[in-house]
């Protein structure tokens, strides 16, 4: 296929690349509404009930679809992380798509998809109702269309542009990252021409436009997701080290698909790769950027589909030309046995015990502390627990206490899970200091007594005289420092906590 003459997208074309698509739907399906709600999900649904344009930690658009999905579906696990799964199949959908515009026939568009199925930080990331499953779409889209204005030279596209790298803006911050990769792409490649274009500034503009909402929020509540990064740097991304971001980018992607997208990116800066150098120095500028700052492992993953797109048109072109066909079927067969190696480390397919005996075997041990790779999933266990011995020592007070009483977690999750799990008990609402709920505050009157879930005694010595222990129990499957769940009961304030709640805020990790 002549990538500069791509022809018009068919049924038959559409119908092979949504069959991918619902392959990854089905591949992950059984086991969406294994475990439980994950405390960034209660996170995500409580700041639903909160509309805005910012949280303090996150861009608005994923609360926003939670509040969808809590409607649509009330408390519904799959109502809520369906959306998580439908983005990752047009994730899937979209790769197939820039592999054929690249030049890829059908095997390369089934090399590029199913290492997209297959690969462990797609399979987490999409079982999940989270962010990183909502970014992964506009990276791809914002390379496919870069490529057709590469390939096209219809500089008019950089709005379309714009318009995409706005709406990552309003999901994940972090697509800042994506905009400075493309900054690099074109800066050190033949493409840095549409530096004289208007419609490359025009996309930026759109760019901003679209973002600016958030920019105003941030502006009248004091920039707090400046401070949140803050702790971010001084905290979870100073403690990765280069080595193990740069053996985690394999073992995310999964060692099978190593030589595909490592094969793309050596595509790019080949001689027969030069039209589409762009996308080589996209990846390395962020993979050096990333690396210089610490980040998160799986910050890179959106990055990747455009490599494992090279990767799939290459290998396809090999094939071709030296005539190894029966390398089709291997290769096929090697994602496949890949994709059943790694899936029970990505999904809930085993309990949890079951699932870290399993990934300690087939790391050989490689892994200390195998909550690196399992602590996510323990965060889906014994919230409904908490809630209902929260609960307990609530009822048991007098009706005159509990109308001068709030719940304050020491952090989003166990106050998420009150909100969310909490009505049916008939619990207020509750506070917190951390990230956006501090910026919620507390409810207007007086009060006496606080119930404390999560809170550091020596914390709360600081504004109550008596303190003394209303209820605690052992959690089952959660992190081993969180299997001890006490609840506090706090009485004679120290101090009014009204005036006393910005001593309160929190918001780092």
């Amino acid at each position: 296929m002549n990538s500069q003459t791509c022809p018009k997208l068919g049924r038959n074309e559409l119908a092979f690349l949504g069959a991918f698509a619902l392959l990854k739907i089905l591949i992950q399906l059984p086991f969406l509404t294994r475990y439980g709600y994950h405390h960034d999900e209660l996170y995500f649904l409580a700041c639903g009930q909160h509309l805005a344009f910012g949280y303090v930690d996150h861009s608005p658009i994923v609360p926003w679809i939670a509040r969808l999905a809590d409607t649509l579906f009330e408390q519904s696990l799959f109502g809520l992380r369906i959306f998580s799964l439908l983005a990752g199949a047009f994730a899937v959908f979209l790769t197939g798509l820039l592999t054929r515009r690249l030049g890829g026939g059908r095997f390369a568009q089934a090399v590029a998809c199913l290492s997209m199925i297959i690969a462990p930080v797609y399979l987490r990331t999409n079982y999940m109702f989270c962010i990183p499953a909502f970014e992964e779409p506009v990276w791809i889209l914002g390379c496919f269309l870069l490529l057709r204005i590469i390939q096209e030279d219809k500089p008019r596209l950089w709005l379309c542009v714009g318009l995409v790298t706005g709406i990552g803006l309003m999901i994940k911050h972090s697509t800042l990252f994506f905009g400075f990769g493309l900054l690099a792409a074109l800066v050190l490649t033949e493409q840095r021409k549409n530096f004289k274009s208007p419609w490359l500034y025009a996309g930026g503009g759109l760019a901003v436009l679209v973002f600016l909402p958030n920019i105003l929020w941030q502006i009248s509540n004091g920039w707090p997701t400046l401070q949140f990064l803050r702790h971010l740097n001084e905290g979870t991304m100073s403690g990765i080290s280069a080595a193990q971001f740069i053996v985690g980018q394999v073992l995310y992607l999964s060692p099978f698909t190593a030589p595909i997208w490592i094969g793309g990116l050596l595509f790019y800066f080949s001689r027969s790769g030069r039209p589409y150098r762009a996308f080589g120095w996209f990846y390395l500028s962020l993979f050096v950027l990333l690396l210089a700052i610490k980040s998160k492992i799986y910050y890179l993953a959106p990055a990747y589909p455009v490599l494992l797109a090279g990767g799939a048109f290459v290998l396809e072109n090999v094939i071709r030309n030296r005539g190894w066909d029966r390398l089709r079927h291997a290769t096929v067969a090697t994602l496949a046995v890949g994709g059943m190696v790694f899936l029970p480390i990505a999904l809930p397919v085993f309990s949890i015990d079951r699932m870290e005996r399993f990934i300690t075997a087939v790391t050989f041990g490689g892994f200390k502390n195998v909550y690196e790779l399992t602590g996510d999933l323990h965060g889906m266990f014994g919230w409904k627990e908490r809630v209902a011995l929260v609960a307990d020592v609530y009822n048991r007070m007098s009706p005159e206490e509990r109308k001068r009483t709030v719940i304050l977690a020491g952090w989003y999750g166990p106050a998420g899970a009150v909100d969310y799990f909490g009505a049916a008990y008939g619990l207020p609402r509750a506070v917190s200091g951390h990230m956006t709920y501090y910026l919620w505050g507390l409810p207007e009157g007086p009060i006496d007594t606080v119930i404390a879930i999560n809170v550091r005694r020596s914390t709360l010595k600081e504004f109550f005289d008596d303190i003394s222990v209303g209820g605690e129990t052992e959690l089952d499957n959660v992190r081993p420092n969180e299997r001890r769940f006490v609840v506090l009961l706090c009485r004679k304030p120290k101090v009014e906590l009204h005036s006393a709640w910005p001593r309160i805020r929190d918001y780092g990790f």
